[in-house]
């Protein structure tokens, strides 16, 4: 067969694709997100889970008071899918724990900080120094290695714990309770700790206290050298909030995310004797102007809530919440990473549930969470995944929390991540996989066949026909990747990029090029392959579906042919 030169470089352009990418998934969702809960795989998790909890000696229901759901970006009653309680069968008198149920949220309190800024200022303010908005920073200059430079920490490094700064300028340091320490210097009477300790006495520091002692911390690096959990970080940020504002923080809080999501059971300050609250040590504990780094109350309800208006942009524009939900730096774990302030847990994720192969294909999932506390008292985490549009509460309280958290959040990703991409996997096939001709009689001169392959992520595109030139001929045979024998193929992502209305769309996804069957490399680079062949400016690795109300394909777009198909039945 000869083929038109066109077609040609077209092959030729994606087969030196090839030298970048090994069958290497894009970052992000493979499929757009499933949008029903109720699906198969959503429900085989349920009782996957249950029963995990159930036999787990990690999780102890005996001790721990825990609230966990479960939930999607949809509807409040649409998206919740698996809530579970448990009340340990020995706390006579205690809460019985449901959705409404009180605990204290500690460092989750640091997401809500953010998000109220972001909720009014967006990014305006966060390259500027600390120094321009808290007045007893502005003229601390430093001499000497133990002197912070304030001028260079800014208001994004606070809230993104990279910031250099100390972890704290009272809380549990030693000389609040002990008057001496052998071995240790001798302090003077002006460097004691007497208020911000986190002990019920003698109680948080006034602002005056509070930035005399920050004033004396040391710096732990330069900012942005190299990340270190901060509390006092938050504080100083509500502080430069407020100097930005004019509005004291806590009304902020309550003006821009309190009111607006109507969470009626999350208090900015101690809520007093709640009759539906689980109290354990450490409930009384007040943090005065730290509340905004570890001092906030939430529920179930209200945490989820929070949870889905992220996922959901419910209070910023949706380009604020990309740019929230991305790392800022790395740690030394190869799997951690940082957010603002979020926790990054870069997880392997199975491509399907019902694999063939003896060695699972998986892809890359960012798990992005925010721990509360930890310890025997308080633990709790919020976790969303954008990938798959899900998210998770959890509240514990007791002794063994935080050992009972770590193990719940580990059955959402061995247990719920795999279920939500197994369930947009089974959702794409529906939606998305099958022929797609120019129509009736065409007989099939112009084709695209979309499927979903056993141990493969994505959509895969098997056969593309232009006008009866098969435009992946040059793609077959054995030779492959270096040399590698394996049929080359397209695997096509969405890409966010959506436009229309509820009743027709045009979404459009890209490719990424491999080898059928073959693992992805840890180290391809997929990234750096998109768009590189073009066609007078038209991609050769888009597709652009088009879909009815019921979220079904009716046709494809393919750019680079200048040709729209028509879905005519499945593979």
């Amino acid at each position: 067969m000869r083929f038109a030169s066109s077609c040609v470089t077209l092959a030729l352009g994606f087969i030196s694709t090839f030298s970048w990418a090994q069958n290497c998934p894009l970052l992000g969702p493979a499929y757009l997100a499933a949008t029903d809960v109720a699906s198969p795989a959503f429900i085989a998790a349920k009782a996957k889970f249950d029963d995990a909890v159930a036999s787990s000696t990690q999780i102890n229901k005996e001790k721990v008071f825990f609230a966990v759901e479960i939930y999607s970006s949809g509807s409040k009653d649409a998206g919740s899918i698996h809530r579970y309680y448990n009340t340990p069968p020995a706390q006579n008198g205690a809460v019985n724990v449901g959705p409404d149920t009180l605990f204290r949220i500690n460092s989750i309190s640091k997401v809500v900080t953010v998000y109220t800024m972001l909720s009014k200022l967006s990014y305006k303010y966060w390259h500027e120094p600390v120094t321009k908005y808290i007045p007893e920073l502005a003229n601390a200059q430093p001499q000497d290695v133990s002197d912070v430079d304030w001028s260079e920490v800014t208001l994004g490094s606070l809230a993104s714990q990279i910031s250099g700064i100390s972890r704290d300028y009272a809380l549990r340091d030693a000389s609040s309770v002990l008057p001496a320490v052998p071995g240790l210097r001798t302090l003077k009477d002006s460097e004691v700790v007497r208020c911000g300790s986190g002990l019920l006495k003698p109680g948080p520091c006034s602002r005056a206290e509070s930035m005399r002692y920050v004033l004396q911390t040391w710096p732990l690096a330069s900012s942005y050298r190299t990340p270190n959990y901060s509390n006092m970080a938050f504080q100083l940020l509500a502080y430069a909030v407020e100097s930005i504002t004019g509005t004291p923080f806590q009304d902020l809080v309550t003006e821009q995310i309190l009111n607006p999501l109507n969470l009626t059971r999350t208090f900015v300050t101690h809520p007093g004797n709640d009759s539906n609250a689980v109290v354990v040590d450490g409930w009384d504990i007040d943090f005065g102007d730290l509340d905004p780094g570890a001092g906030y109350y939430s529920t179930l309800t209200d945490l989820t809530t929070l949870g889905r208006s992220i996922l959901n942009s419910t209070l910023l524009p949706a380009l604020t919440t990309h740019k929230w939900l991305k790392p800022i730096t790395h740690t030394s774990s190869l799997r951690f990473s940082l957010g603002s302030p979020w926790e990054i847990l870069r997880e392997s994720v199975p491509v399907t549930t019902t694999q063939t192969q003896t060695t699972e294909t998986r892809r890359v999932v960012d798990f992005y969470t925010k721990q509360g506390g930890g310890g025997d008292s308080y633990t709790s985490l919020l976790g969303l995944s954008p990938d798959h549009d899900l998210g998770i509460s959890i509240l514990t309280a007791g002794k063994g929390s935080e050992t009972t958290m770590l193990a719940l959040r580990q059955l959402f990703v061995d247990v719920w991540l795999a279920a939500a991409e197994q369930a947009g996997r089974d959702q794409a096939g529906v939606n998305f996989a099958g022929n797609y001709t120019l129509g009736d009689g065409d007989n099939n001169s112009s084709l695209v066949v979309l499927s979903l392959q056993p141990d493969e992520p994505a959509l895969m595109l098997s056969a593309m026909v232009s006008n009866g030139t098969d435009v992946l001929e040059l793609l077959r045979g054995t030779t492959g990747l270096g040399g590698e024998p394996g049929e080359a193929r397209l695997w096509f992502y969405p890409m966010g990029l959506v436009a229309g209305g509820d009743c027709r769309k045009r979404i459009a996804f890209r490719a990424a090029a491999g080898l059928a069957g073959r693992s992805a490399d840890e180290n391809c680079a997929s990234w750096a392959t998109g768009d590189r062949l073009r066609w007078g400016n038209y991609p050769a690795d888009e597709l652009v579906f088009e879909t009815g109300p019921d979220g079904k394909a009716r046709a494809v777009e393919v750019p680079v042919l200048g040709a729209t198909l028509k879905r005519v039945g499945p593979v």
